[in-house]
């Protein structure tokens, strides 16, 4: 995993996609999927192009290992490239 958080940077993270509440406490709080890296920190997922509130293609991603390109954003992680990983 490269340890940059520089919104516009490309980077890789590796890890479990899991469903977990988010926002807590605010109006926006809600269950998103996450992916917890392989450090146990978890990263809101976003998938380009695909819906923000209601993505069929991460929704299959749960419980799923994945490696994942793209790019940390304020608040969540915008997934430019994935690959499946062994469990």
């Amino acid at each position: 995993m490269t340890e940059t958080r520089a919104e516009g940077v490309a980077v890789e993270l590796s890890g479990l996609v899991q469903r977990q509440r988010v926002d807590l406490g605010s109006k926006s709080e809600r269950e998103a999927l996450v992916l917890i890296d392989d450090q146990g920190q978890a990263h809101r997922l976003r998938r380009q192009g695909g819906n923000p509130f209601a993505d069929p293609v991460l929704q299959g991603w749960e419980g799923q290992r994945l490696r994942l390109q793209g790019e940390p954003r304020d608040g969540y992680f915008l997934i430019h490239s994935w690959e499946l990983l062994p469990s």
